[in-house]
C-alpha cells in the first residue's frame, strides 16, 4: 500500500468511527412509524403491446408526535439502478467490495432526525413504460445521445448482470420513455404527499426531493427540468439527462446538494462538474461533496468532503442540508 493509499484509508477509518459515534447518539432521538406499499397513483406500462396502468407504491416513515411538532418538513426519495432496476426497501447494490445504503436505510436515519421520508417506486425500462404526454421536446437533450457508448456504456453493463440482451431500437425506446416515466411518477408521488400532508403531519411547502444515481437524476430532472415547486435536492452521485438544463434552469430554483464518489462513473463526475458550473453561472446556490476512497456505491455513513475542507459524514451532511433549506416560512 503505497502512502496516498495509507492516508485515504486513514481518513476513512476515522470519518467512519466519528460517523458511527454520531449515529448511535441520535438513533433514538425520535420514534417513527413505517407505513409500507402505500398506493400513490398508478402508470402505464407494456407500452409496445397492449398498455396497462400499475400501482405505484411508496414507503412512509413518519416520525411520531411526543416531540410536539405536527407539521414537519418532508423529503421523497428514488433509488438508483440505470432506470433498470432496484427497489424502494432494504435492497443494496454492492459493487468492487462496497454498498451503498438503501433508500429504507435513508429513511429511517432522517425520520429519526424529525425528517418524514418517502421512498418511492417508480417505472423501470423493462416493464416498457409509456411515454408521458405532453412533453416539450425543445427542452430535452437528444435522444441521438442514446447512441454513444459513452451514455450507455453503464446501461449496458446493468442489462448484462440482469441476462438481457444489448440495447437496441426497441429497448434505447423503452429507455428513454422510463426516464421520463420516472419523472412524472416521482410528480405523482410528490402531490399524493402534498394532498395528504395533513395524514402524514408534514408541511406541505417544506418538501425536498432526493435520490441515487437514477433516482438522483429522476430528482434533479423533476425540480430544474420541469420546476416543480419543492424547497432542496439531495442527489447522491446523480447528473444531467433527459432534460437540458441549460435551457430549464431557472434563478429561482431551489438549492441542490450534490455528491459523487472520489472514483465514481466518468459521467457522473463530468456531469457534475458541468451542473456545478451551470448552477454557478445562473446564481443558483450548489453544494458539492466528494466521498474518498468510493467509486459509485458508498454507505451514508462514508466521510464526505466538501470544497471547504469541511468533513462531514454522508448522512449527517444531508441533516445538516435539509435543516438549513427545509425552514418552516415563518422562520
Amino acid at each position: 500500500m503505497n502512502n496516498v493509499s495509507r492516508f485515504f484509508s486513514t481518513v476513512a477509518i476515522c470519518a467512519f468511527a466519528c460517523a458511527a459515534q454520531l449515529v448511535s447518539s441520535l438513533a433514538h432521538s425520535a420514534d417513527y412509524e413505517v407505513l409500507k406499499d402505500v398506493v400513490y397513483g398508478n402508470g402505464l406500462v407494456g407500452a409496445s403491446g397492449r398498455p396497462t396502468p400499475r400501482n405505484l407504491l411508496l414507503d412512509a416513515y413518519i416520525p411520531t408526535q411526543e416531540d410536539g411538532i405536527t407539521m414537519r418538513p418532508a423529503i421523497i426519495l428514488a433509488f438508483g439502478g440505470a432506470f433498470h432496476r432496484g427497489e424502494k426497501g432494504d435492497f443494496q447494490f454492492s459493487e468492487d467490495g462496497a454498498s451503498d445504503s438503501a433508500m429504507a436505510d435513508y429513511c429511517v436515519a432522517l425520520a429519526r432526525r424529525g425528517f418524514a421520508c418517502f421512498s418511492i417506486e417508480y417505472r423501470l425500462t423493462p416493464e416498457d413504460p409509456a411515454l408521458p404526454d405532453g412533453i416539450d421536446e425543445s427542452v430535452l437533450m437528444p435522444k441521438l445521445q442514446l447512441e454513444s457508448p459513452i451514455v450507455t456504456g453503464r446501461v449496458e453493463f446493468v442489462r448484462q448482470k440482469m441476462g438481457l440482451s444489448p440495447l437496441d431500437e426497441q429497448s434505447r425506446e423503452q429507455l428513454w420513455n422510463a426516464t421520463f416515466a420516472a419523472v412524472q411518477d416521482m410528480e405523482t408521488a410528490l402531490n399524493f404527499v402534498r394532498t395528504n400532508s395533513e395524514r402524514y403531519h408534514i408541511d406541505p411547502d417544506l418538501i425536498a426531493l432526493g435520490g441515487f444515481s437514477a433516482g438522483a437524476m429522476t430528482a434533479i430532472n423533476l425540480a430544474y427540468g420541469k420546476r416543480a415547486d419543492v424547497r432542496a435536492v439531495v442527489a447522491l452521485s446523480g447528473t444531467s439527462w433527459g432534460y437540458d438544463l441549460t435551457a430549464t434552469l431557472s434563478a429561482q430554483a431551489p438549492p441542490l446538494l450534490l455528491f459523487a464518489g472520489q472514483w465514481d462513473l466518468p459521467g457522473i463526475r463530468q456531469g457534475s462538474a458541468g451542473i456545478a458550473r451551470l448552477f454557478n453561472a445562473r446564481g443558483v446556490r450548489a453544494q458539492q461533496a466528494w466521498v474518498p476512497g468510493f467509486g459509485h456505491f458508498y454507505p451514508m455513513e462514508a466521510p464526505s468532503l466538501a470544497f471547504d475542507f469541511d468533513q462531514q459524514s454522508i448522512i449527517e451532511r444531508v441533516t445538516h442540508f435539509l435543516n438549513q433549506e427545509l425552514k418552516s416560512l415563518s422562520d
